[in-house]
């Protein structure tokens, strides 16, 4: 019995393992398009154009690092004008354009 249950422990830790390397593991918080790109060699902003149902983020500049959480884009500098794109935010504030920390970002077709 206790064989049995050690493919099933080791199962569970690697695909654990995968989640936590991915994006969060619930909805993202914006959902629309880059407009422009901003930045330098150290970060990409990314001035993003919401889609309907996530204007409180309209003109935001998503600032995306070298440790930022990618998905779909090997790196930030593969990120373009036009791409469509889903954002996970940590802590913003409260301002016009919002700032948000940005956790992940995840580029669509």
């Amino acid at each position: 019995m206790r064989a049995a249950a050690l493919p099933v422990a080791v199962l569970a830790v690697l695909l654990s393992a995968c989640a936590a390397s991915g994006v969060p593991d619930r909805e993202p918080d914006a959902v629309g398009t880059v407009s422009q790109i901003i930045g330098d060699e150290r970060v990409t902003g990314l001035l993003f154009a919401p889609e309907a149902g996530y204007e409180y983020f309209d003109q935001t500049v998503f600032t995306v690092e070298d440790s930022t959480t990618l998905e779909g884009v090997a790196s930030r500098t593969e990120i373009g004008a036009g791409d469509a794109i889903e954002v996970w935010t940590g802590p913003c504030a409260e301002s016009f354009p919002v700032q948000c920390d940005v956790v992940a970002v995840r580029v669509l077709d």
